[in-house]
């Protein structure tokens, strides 16, 4: 799953905020001029990836890493464009190429610890988030991190995670809404309830963060509360077929059973 999708934006929101650290690189690049042939395709490969052309930009990251002059960036940013386009295994291979060049990169183990877990190795990947969020040090990172424990069934690992994101990005919308599914999932709804609450009455609150709230009610056995005042913009269906969901994931008894239902759902 990515981390931006119902539970994120593993991704996950890996969308999102997950991107926050690779923005801001973006942002220092155009900044500066191109100091080497390596940096001048990067910024080249970086324009036509804001237009959507993902191969092209694809294969011109990867011509500016094996460039001589190419630093562990250069990886980096071509496994966040084979990220982007759903390559995970090309994605971390990219990755390691970085950490070889740069061992404590925190953005390369960040994006390998996220390219690990999408394709499936999700001890190696929750390692390598483990070690990449305090070096990285965004509320993204720490929301990834907290994603990754969630899905693993680590769900008070993850509220003290996500509790460090929210440090980090005071009222992240995102990042509450996957602590409160976090803490549904264990069925803490002290936790849980008043997240909810404050995210339904949000004005900035969006469809997935509504479609979070009723999972979270769902989850929780809490369906007529959910129904008698549904979240604005959700249809009827839409707001049964989350809460059918719920009461599946519900059913599995264990925090972990439940985990791994809501990642089967979701990914």
């Amino acid at each position: 799953m990515r981390l931006h999708v119902v539970f994120l934006p593993i991704a996950v929101t890996l969308a999102l905020s997950g991107c926050q650290t690779s923005k801001t690189s973006s942002i220092n690049a155009k900044a500066q001029a191109p100091s080497s042939q390596s940096d001048r395709l990067i910024k080249l490969a970086d324009d036509i990836d804001a237009r959507g052309d993902n191969g092209t930009a694809i294969a011109l990251y990867q011509r500016a890493a094996a460039m001589p002059d190419a630093k562990a960036s250069a990886f980096v940013k071509a496994g966040d464009a084979y990220m982007r386009a759903g390559y995970p295994a090309d994605a971390a291979k990219a990755y390691q190429a970085a950490l070889a060049k740069a061992p404590n990169n925190g953005g390369a183990m960040l994006g390998l610890g996220s390219a690990m877990i999408e394709a499936g190795d999700i001890d190696a990947g929750m390692r390598a988030l483990t070690q990449a969020a305090p070096l990285v040090n965004s509320s993204a990172a720490y929301n990834r991190l907290g994603v990754a424990q969630t899905f693993a069934g680590q769900t008070a690992e993850a509220q003290a995670t996500f509790a460090q994101a929210l440090k980090l990005a005071p009222g992240d919308l995102d990042v509450e809404t996957n602590m409160a599914l976090a803490a549904a999932l264990e069925d803490n709804s002290a936790t849980a309830l008043p997240m909810v609450q404050k995210i339904a009455a949000a004005p900035g609150a969006q469809l997935h963060h509504k479609r979070n709230v009723v999972m979270v009610y769902g989850l929780l056995g809490q369906a007529d509360q959910v129904k008698a005042s549904p979240p604005i913009g959700l249809t009827t269906k839409e707001v049964a077929t989350l809460l059918a969901r719920a009461r599946t994931i519900r059913s599995k008894g264990s925090t972990q059973a439940k985990a791994k239902a809501l990642g089967s759902i979701l990914g």
